[in-house]
């Protein structure tokens, strides 16, 4: 099985390196890049709660190099290299509830049941490399390769919409909800994260979509795109919470303020692993960088060679045809 695959992969090598050099071109183009995105979330082993995507707004400027191959006279075959900078929001949401035990500052154990709900958004900076494999099927156009994800000048906020802070008495069987002797917080409120939780990211990605052209060295290009994460590297300062509950009720130890400090930790142990998701469009203008004229002349030759040569068949019929006739009529003169 493997060895017909690279027998595949030696053959789509070949038809484009040794496709005649009339028959190869290279194309430069500018283009923007706009739609969604969000994490595809995994809930950690153990969380109580659920998580789930949070679909922010995504855009990119790129730049790309793309060479063809003219295999027929409707199909090309090439790659596409590319790079591009952009900025968008991601993020996710869903809730989750801890238990834990505190003591307060006359020994009275405190069994603590908080529950929330919340939305971690991220707002970062990225930069992308891109390569892809690239087929022309006339002017529809599909790519499909990896792209290398970078984010940078990042920030993170956190925000509890809903939050439920229980504490059970055990000696006395009393609970003492949301008040502010136990905790308790206002909701909705936001947090700055001092965390980053975006990462490194290996997507896949696919394009499909159509070219205009104004000659033979211009177009204008419209393609839908998505791109889906297949590898992530979790930043290394993550660990910084991984002991810490998403709301931790200090234990009260100073009789004249006896007011437990609630404090916000990170949805980040709450989460296994996360993967990229983004879609949309992308409009750009290309245009031939090779010395000949662009890829779109070399479908247009070779469809003139093949109409010409049926134009010398048609004559040459024709001609064949008169002169058929032409000795028709001698031989009944004979006759």
């Amino acid at each position: 099985m493997k060895s017909d695959k690279f027998i595949v992969l030696i053959c789509t090598l070949y038809s484009v390196l040794c496709t005649p050099l009339w028959a190869q071109t290279s194309m430069l183009s500018i283009g923007v890049r706009g739609g969604g995105q969000t994490y595809l979330p995994d809930a950690a082993l153990g969380a109580s709660g659920e998580v789930k995507p949070a679909f922010g707004g995504t855009g990119t400027l790129d730049l790309r190099y793309t060479f063809y191959g003219c295999v027929t006279d409707r199909f090309g075959i090439g790659f596409t290299l590319g790079g591009g900078v952009g900025y968008g929001t991601a993020g996710i949401q869903g809730n989750h509830t801890d238990t834990y035990t505190n003591f307060d500052y006359l020994g009275n154990q405190m069994d603590y049941t908080v529950s929330s709900t919340f939305r971690q958004t991220d707002r970062f900076a990225k930069g992308e490399a891109t390569l892809m494999a690239s087929f022309c099927f006339g002017n529809v156009i599909l790519n499909l390769g990896p792209r290398f994800m970078v984010p940078f000048s990042a920030s993170s906020s956190l925000t509890i919409t809903e939050a439920n802070i229980n504490a059970y008495y055990p000696a006395y069987n009393v609970h003492v909800i949301n008040e502010q002797i136990t905790g308790k917080i206002e909701t909705p409120a936001s947090y700055q994260q001092s965390v980053f939780s975006s990462q490194f990211s290996v997507l896949m990605t696919a394009e499909l979509g159509y070219e205009w052209y104004f000659n033979d060295r211009n177009c204008l290009g419209f393609q839908l795109y998505a791109d889906f994460g297949v590898w992530d590297k979790p930043s290394a300062r993550l660990d910084l919470y991984q002991s810490a509950a998403l709301i931790q009720v200090s234990p009260i130890t100073d009789a004249a303020s006896p007011v437990p400090q609630v404090t916000i930790g990170s949805i980040d142990p709450l989460i296994k692993s996360r993967r990229y998701l983004d879609f949309g469009v992308r409009v750009y203008y290309a245009f031939s960088v090779s010395k000949d004229r662009g890829y779109k002349s070399h479908f247009n030759s070779r469809k003139n060679t093949r109409l010409h040569r049926n134009r010398i068949l048609i004559d040459k019929s024709h001609f064949n045809s008169r002169k058929n006739t032409r000795l028709h009529r001698n031989r009944i003169l004979i006759l």
